[in-house]
């Protein structure tokens, strides 16, 4: 009966740990939300479509009584989303009052080691990651042939 009984309480801790979140994952590693910091993109199929933005830092511009402030963020959740957003302040430095927009695609990856599958629908892709300190590298290979680069600063 003491056997039957452990045996139970064994299968039981086993089934627990084997369920939900678990620290040390490479999800850990990369679930959280990103400043990107630069893009560039190459390889297209249409050379066009090649270009290199760095210094996407937020940034603010003056024009006239408004400010308008941008950023772009890369963020992945515990969920499984991929969200890429564009985000937007326009700030009336009259009023004193800012309006914010955001302009996301949203999406879910999966992940396995560092090699990352986003989807947006049906429409799946490729991507690598790498991370040192707060900065993460995305490396997502694109279906024209573009091969786009992000650098990213965790918030």
């Amino acid at each position: 009966m003491k056997t039957g009984r452990l045996l139970i309480i064994l299968v039981s801790l086993i089934g627990l740990s084997s369920c939900g979140y678990k620290p040390g994952t490479p999800d850990d590693i990369i679930v959280g939300k990103y400043e990107v910091q630069s893009i560039s993109i190459t390889g297209c199929d249409d050379s066009d479509q090649n270009t290199s933005l760095s210094n996407l830092t937020f940034n603010c511009i003056d024009e006239g009584k408004y400010s308008i402030c941008s950023s772009i963020t890369v963020e992945f959740t515990n969920d499984r989303d991929y969200i890429f957003s564009r985000n937007r302040i326009q700030i009336d430095k009259t009023l004193g009052t800012s309006l914010y927009e955001e302009d996301p695609e949203i999406g879910f990856y999966s992940i396995e080691g560092n090699e990352l599958t986003i989807c947006f629908g049906n429409v799946c892709i490729p991507a690598q990651f790498s991370k040192e300190g707060k900065t993460l590298y995305l490396e997502i290979q694109r279906p024209n042939g573009c091969l786009e680069f992000i650098t990213a600063i965790k918030q």
